[in-house]
């Protein structure tokens, strides 16, 4: 089989996510549940650590494809989510809404901004659920939710898939406030 760098068309190379100061150990933690390898790129760029390549394949390690990338927040996101998380605090109506984005993040996840990963069968689905919930939904309660739709559920998307929809806050690629959705797919 080829390797994903040997692929001669075009195709998504990578997403890159942040963590929050402290988590770096977390969004490790997090990834790996996933079951995806973790490199460190030795790159650190404008940040206080370097680059982690986080690899779907852990066979495939290469730190240029099928890979995204996680880092610590720098200090200019930071300062907006500190002020998003105040109007948070100050303004009901904002909370609000936010709120029941979050919900519907955790519940009717379809139209909700993310990224997938591939899985070879349901039965990885099923044992990354076992491990994010084993290892970390005990420590992070409202933080994290998994949701996985199988063929044949009444509010499946796609009769063919088993999607598993992640939603937390560790690693986001937008704002830790509004949290990331990962799904975790594999098509019957």
């Amino acid at each position: 089989m080829k390797s994903i760098a040997q692929y001669a068309g075009n195709l998504l190379n990578h997403v890159e996510a942040l963590y929050r100061p402290g988590e770096r150990e977390l969004a490790i933690e997090l990834v790996e549940a996933l079951g995806c390898a973790v490199t460190d790129t030795g790159f650190k760029g404008d940040g206080v650590d370097t680059f982690l390549a986080v690899h779907p394949n852990p066979d495939d390690r290469n730190p240029n494809n099928n890979v995204f990338y996680i880092s610590q927040i720098r200090s200019n996101q930071l300062a907006v989510e500190e002020r998003l998380r105040r109007l948070n605090e100050e303004d009901s109506e904002f909370a609000a809404l936010l709120e029941n984005y979050r919900q519907e993040a955790c519940t009717k996840p379809f139209g909700i901004p993310h990224f997938a990963l591939r899985y070879p069968s349901s039965q990885d689905v099923d044992d990354v659920s076992k491990r994010i919930n084993a290892s970390l939904k005990h420590r992070l309660k409202d933080r994290l939710h998994l949701r996985i739709f199988r063929p044949g559920d009444a509010d499946a998307a796609v009769c063919s898939l088993t999607q598993g929809f992640l939603f937390q806050d560790v690693i986001v690629s937008g704002s830790f406030l509004m949290g990331q959705l990962i799904e975790l797919q594999t098509q019957s």
